[in-house]
């Protein structure tokens, strides 16, 4: 399930600075394999870090509350990965390096247990049984009543 769509990182960076970031030819006109691209990256960097904790990608509509802080921070990446690897700008602004890094430590204070997302599902873990020691035994030779009275 996604967190974000290209539609939400355009409405973000504008048309201009989205067509500029996703075209790594002429940086004029988006590319929207690119953008979907970079969503991706940026959704799986997040589950990377959220799979510590919780099953993932994060069912979003059997949790809508999540939906909201997802998204927040998953655009944060997105966008920072975006300007850090197009080659029509010299440095990612100081922003929107900022909104990486808070989102990156958001992501591993999730990780580390620091933070929990309301509702979340947790992965899904070993049952019991799996934790079991196995063994069989041979069928016994005498029983308690053949020995009664031994």
């Amino acid at each position: 399930m996604a967190y974000i769509t290209t539609t939400q990182l355009s409405a973000r960076l504008g048309s201009t600075i989205y067509a500029r970031l996703t075209d790594r030819v002429n940086g004029t006109t988006a590319d929207p394999d690119l953008a979907q691209q970079i969503v991706h990256e940026a959704e799986a960097l997040a589950d990377s870090y959220l799979a510590k904790r919780y099953a993932t990608p994060v069912d979003l509509s059997a949790r809508p509350e999540l939906s909201d802080v997802l998204a927040a921070r998953v655009l944060d990446l997105a966008e920072w990965i975006a300007w850090k690897g197009s080659p029509f700008v010299g440095d990612v602004p100081e922003r929107v390096r900022a909104l990486g890094t808070e989102a990156m430590g958001w992501l591993e204070a999730v990780a580390a247990g620091k933070i929990h997302l309301p509702a979340a599902s947790p992965p899904p873990g070993p049952t019991a049984e799996d934790d079991a020691p196995r063994f069989s035994a041979e069928d016994r030779e005498f029983t308690r009543d053949e020995l009664d009275g031994l």
